[in-house]
């Protein structure tokens, strides 16, 4: 009986806050005077949060959702559902990324496992030129080999 009386008076409070507004104005001459201080000057023992103020926290689950993916293309804003089939989200970051490679900051190797990754998953043969450059300008020249050896049998499986 005694938390239900701490509890209406906590809400007697806030309602006379959210009227207010939030400002310092006295209390309107109408107001009924309380037996507790407001919640904020109780002291810590005494102030407990009344049930019916708490929210609870969203449970974990289907009712969450992601945000929708969009292809930076020409189709900006529009969602695109790729439901569990990750392996076409990776084909589409690819190919949202290749007309911007230039703007991508890396070491000459890892630019080239980047065209590597695009040649694997489009197998498109405009990645061809922009990877060769790529590998031109590995100074390990083992890497350089095995990434211009990679090229040539790209070329040569497309070609088939």
């Amino acid at each position: 009986m005694n938390q239900n009386r701490k509890d209406n008076d906590l809400q007697r409070a806030i309602d006379e806050i959210t009227q207010k507004g939030g400002s310092n104005n006295p209390k309107p001459a109408g107001a009924a005077p309380t037996s507790q201080p407001p919640a904020g000057m109780m002291p810590p023992q005494q102030a407990q949060p009344a049930p019916q103020m708490r929210t609870p926290a969203p449970a974990p689950g289907p009712q969450m959702s992601m945000p929708s993916m969009a292809p930076m293309g020409g189709s900006f804003g529009r969602p695109m559902s790729y439901g569990a089939d990750i392996s076409k989200v990776k084909e589409a970051a690819l190919k949202e990324l290749f007309p911007i490679m230039d703007r991508v900051e890396v070491e000459p190797e890892k630019r080239f496992l980047l065209y590597q990754e695009m040649l694997n998953t489009m197998r498109d043969k405009a990645v061809i030129a922009p990877a060769y450059e790529a590998a031109r300008q590995i100074r390990d020249d083992k890497v350089r080999a095995d990434s211009l050896l990679y090229l040539i049998n790209s070329i040569d499986e497309m070609s088939l």
